[in-house]
């Protein structure tokens, strides 16, 4: 790698502006914005300002991309109002997205984020060939970009490093406290100003032009002994399985989808570096790439399939698997694009994605609109069902219909039940803590309010269990509702998933783990004894929400007495899985313990 003379940079540097003028100011003022924000955590970056930093994040790509699209016109200014139609949909984007403590609440938000941020990825790769298109070009471009990306984030990076070093220094010989920020608005400086400027420096105009092939050895290399022998491997492995199915006769597991997803990217990643070369390099493995590596595909898509619909019968669609399908259409669309067209011309790969990407985030035909429905009609079949079993489910039914319940409330959709439900589901949202400022949903009085049993015949010793926790660790954050002078005695109890008795001075305190019970013993009497019974508040509290942050935090202020000790016990975290049967098992378990004896 050929590294460039002070005068060069400074040449390139001031070109790229001229070029690109819009799209470093946008990095630049951003960079800058963020470099002002960040704190000494890197938490503190997102603490109130997502909304900003997102969009600014994902101007970088469509701002670049649009002035790649709009230089294959011999006249540029005619197009230029396209810069404008993007600044604008940025400002939309802005606008539409709420603020962090709205957007934790509903994945939504993040969904359509990360598909537009794709989405300006791969419009990058084919903006200046959407019109016009030529094989030798588009090859030589994808290259270039290659090049750009790995010139830039090397030669960024090795200044951060630098600079850091040079900090850590300065601290270490001078005595001087560098707060921590400085080296989280360095990486930010680095990042989004140095990257993103040399990258574009680093980018040739005229790309229609540049038809002439060259392949880098290391490339040749690379495909030949490491991405081609990955594919045989993989295939080997997926074949093997399907065997394996065929001689079992069991239907396949759901990740095998994920599985023949990677295998074929993967296989057009491969494609696209040999397209231009395949015919004419002296390599046996990359002369046949194609057509059999594509004849192959076939048979695991049809694995494919039917392991996504096995799922979605089971379950219905949620995002993941409707965007696990959309792959699946298009995979099989691809495979036959590439084995039966004349031309293929490989612009269609980023291009048909970034059509997914853009189609799937809006609409009835989108990911949400289409999952929130699906887990509607499921829900619904399921309830049926249960109804006319004497409103007695099985675990797998009451499991399934709590997920959805769960599903639907994150998308703040549980309205559709209404209908099902005959219940008003808003009527049971109580008044909210912390963050969730639309307050939590009552699962607890739903279920009740449904009166579903159990069909205790149904549950098994392997039963699903659900994670549940409740995170007040922060001294401060902890309300305590009692005055510590009316108290003798004061402890912090620290448990972690076994029995353990704390030696806490003139007590002994013990956590039960099996019976889910606190034991506390007076050394020096050992008639002063008492118990604190906590399972049953607990398996209470989880009925209502597996996050217990969204409960107020009386909830879990523990009460007893006897005629020897009164005890006051305040939760400050709590992490254990239930299970259908009832059987808690903690990860942690940490409290403020307060004793007065009698």
């Amino acid at each position: 790698m050929k590294i460039p003379s002070l005068t060069e940079i400074t040449t390139k540097a001031e070109s790229a502006f001229k070029r690109f003028p819009i799209t470093l100011v946008w990095s630049i003022l951003g960079s800058l914005y963020c470099m002002s924000i960040v704190g000494d955590s890197s938490l503190d970056l997102f603490e109130d300002k997502s909304n900003v930093l997102l969009t600014l994040s994902l101007g970088i790509s469509w701002l670049i991309g649009i002035q790649f699209f709009v230089e294959q016109f011999k006249n540029k200014k005619k197009w230029l109002w396209l810069k404008v139609v993007v600044l604008a949909l940025l400002g939309l984007f802005y606008w539409y997205y709420p603020s962090v403590y709205h957007y934790t609440q509903n994945p939504i938000y993040l969904t359509r984020f990360f598909l537009y941020l794709i989405a300006g990825h791969l419009f990058v790769l084919f903006a200046p060939f959407l019109v016009k298109w030529d094989k030798n070009a588009y090859w030589n471009y994808l290259n270039l970009t290659g090049v750009a990306i790995t010139r830039s984030l090397f030669f960024s990076g090795i200044l951060f490093l630098g600079l850091v070093l040079a900090l850590i220094a300065i601290e270490a010989l001078f005595d001087i406290n560098i707060k921590r920020r400085r080296y989280g608005q360095l990486f930010i400086f680095c990042l989004g100003i140095v990257n993103t400027w040399i990258y574009l420096a680093d980018f040739p105009k005229n790309v229609m032009q540049n038809t002439t092939i060259q392949l880098n050895k290391a490339i040749e290399v690379l495909v030949k002994y490491i991405l081609i022998p990955l594919v045989i491997l993989y295939l080997l492995i997926l074949y093997a399985y399907s065997a394996k199915i065929v001689i079992e006769w069991e239907l396949p597991k759901g990740w095998v989808s994920y599985l023949v997803i990677a295998l074929s990217v993967l296989g057009y990643v491969i494609q696209i570096i040999i397209n231009p070369i395949q015919k004419s390099i002296k390599s046996w493995t990359i002369n046949r790439f194609f057509p059999w590596f594509y004849l192959l595909l076939i048979p695991l898509n049809i694995l494919l399939f039917v392991a996504i619909f096995r799922r979605i019968n089971d379950y219905g669609i949620t995002e993941n698997r409707y965007f696990v399908l959309a792959i699946a259409i298009w995979n099989v669309a691809m495979i036959a694009y590439i084995l039966l067209s004349k031309k293929k011309a490989l612009r269609t790969i980023p291009i048909s994605l970034f059509a997914i990407a853009i189609f799937s985030s809006f609409g009835f035909w989108g990911a949400h609109s289409v999952s929130n429905a699906s887990q509607t009609r499921q829900f619904e079949e399921i309830f049926n069902k249960v109804k006319e079993n004497n409103n007695t489910a099985s675990q797998s039914e009451l499991y399934q219909l709590k997920s959805i319940l769960t599903f639907l409330e994150e998308r703040k959709k549980v309205t559709n039940l209404n209908s099902v439900t005959q219940l008003n589901i808003e009527d049971f949202r109580e008044e909210g803590y912390e963050y969730n400022t639309f307050g939590y949903l009552n699962k607890y009085k739903i279920w009740k309010k449904l009166d579903i049993k159990l069909d205790s015949a149904s549950l098994t010793n392997n039963a699903s269990s659900n994670r549940i926790y409740y995170n007040k660790s922060n001294y401060s954050n902890v309300k305590l509702s009692t005055s510590i002078a009316d108290y003798d005695y004061f402890t912090y109890l620290n448990y972690y998933n076994t029995n353990k008795t704390i030696d806490a001075g003139v007590y002994d305190i013990l956590l039960d783990m099996n019976t889910i019970e606190i034991d506390i013993y007076t050394k020096k009497d050992s008639l002063k004894h008492i118990r604190i019974p906590i399972k049953q508040k607990l398996l209470e509290l989880s009925e209502k929400t597996d996050n217990l942050n969204n409960l107020d935090d009386s909830n879990f202020n523990f009460t007893t007495e006897n005629k020897t000790m009164k005890i006051n016990l305040f939760l400050s975290e709590v992490s254990f899985n239930i299970k259908t049967d009832k059987k808690i098992t903690f990860t942690s378990f940490k409290a403020f313990l307060f004793i007065k004896e009698k």
